[in-house]
């Protein structure tokens, strides 16, 4: 579900109140909510599954969390925490930043074929 992609988040951060109170339908769950859009939206025209034809935003905390291809759930929640520490300017805004784009540099990517063919 998209509150304990969130939730591992806001542990990441060491926000235990807010990851506590994560469902709860409070102000962490709509800070949280819009970050988690965010990184969806940033994965989705690289890493995304052949059944989305759109980017699978959230509206809820209780609904099921996007898959993509070769991104886990812990990927989501280093992207959603690097978000929240860049945009509350915390000191380990880089350190959430390196994580996860390392996270994203080792994730497997679809293999594109190009059918052979004459072109002309």
């Amino acid at each position: 579900m998209i509150k304990d992609v969130c939730k591992a988040a806001a542990q990441f951060l060491g926000l235990e109140k807010e990851a506590e109170d994560m469902g709860s339908g409070g102000l962490a769950d709509e800070k949280f909510l819009r970050l988690y859009n965010l990184v969806v939206s940033e994965l989705f025209d690289v890493y995304r599954r052949d059944d989305y034809a759109n980017p699978p935003f959230g509206s809820d905390m209780s609904e099921k969390q996007a898959e993509f291809y070769g991104i886990s759930d812990r990927v989501l929640a280093y992207g959603i925490a690097a978000e929240y520490a860049i945009a509350e300017c915390l000191d380990t805004a880089d350190m959430w930043d390196t994580r996860y784009k390392n996270a994203i540099a080792l994730a497997p990517r679809k293999s594109v074929r190009i059918k052979t063919g004459r072109f002309y």
